[in-house]
């Protein structure tokens, strides 16, 4: 642990978080860590009058009967 202490003052290392962001100093810069963001989108329920997404299977035609 000393040594980090040692570190900590030669270099001047500063740490702090900021809304949410850890933010690291030191003499030779900055340096920001953010989390990843996520986008959430929102869904409706489906209502009754939505068209199907599949069409119904089709009947086949019964033959015209001839009188032959």
């Amino acid at each position: 642990m000393s040594k980090l202490k040692e570190l900590k003052d030669k270099y001047g290392i500063t740490a702090t978080l900021v809304g949410g962001s850890l933010v690291v100093g030191s003499v030779f810069g900055k340096c920001v860590l953010s989390p990843p963001t996520t986008v959430v989108e929102e869904s409706s329920p489906p209502t009754e009058d939505a068209a199907p997404l599949e069409k119904p299977a089709e009947k086949p035609e019964a033959p015209a009967e001839s009188d032959a």
